[in-house]
């Protein structure tokens, strides 16, 4: 398995709050759009499903399409992402879901992790 490491920055973040019952946590939904610099050249963009239990603390899920190049492959991947943010930090898990890889990166798989407190940092353990 390649280690692949690198860093992100959020380019975009729009989101919507889709259940406002009183008494009841706070649900929404993002669009995201991060770059990405490192190991993977490219962008990876995100739909969230967020719960918010108190002010800034949420745990989220979602669906992440990388695009861009891996030691000179170019293509396209899908990951699960979950995790969660706690004052100010935000981490979680990523999973490559198998067979929704494309181009250069069709069979990839793998799994990894990211951390972002201001700046972002992932790790991904994957087979091309």
């Amino acid at each position: 398995m390649a280690q692949l490491e690198g860093s992100y920055r959020v380019v975009s973040w729009e989101e919507e709050q889709y259940d406002a019952a009183e008494g009841q946590p706070k649900f929404t939904h993002a669009r995201v759009v991060h770059e990405l610099t490192g190991a993977i050249e490219g962008e990876v963009s995100i739909c969230y499903l967020m719960a918010y239990r108190s002010g800034d603390s949420a745990s989220f899920v979602g669906m992440a399409t990388v695009t861009g190049t891996i030691g000179g492959r170019n293509g396209r991947f899908v990951m699960q992402d979950v995790g969660s943010c706690e004052n100010g930090l935000s981490k979680g898990r990523w999973l490559i879901l198998p067979g929704l890889g494309s181009g250069e990166l069709a069979g990839i798989r793998g799994d990894g992790h990211f951390v972002a407190n201001g700046h972002g940092s992932y790790r991904l353990d994957v087979e091309l």
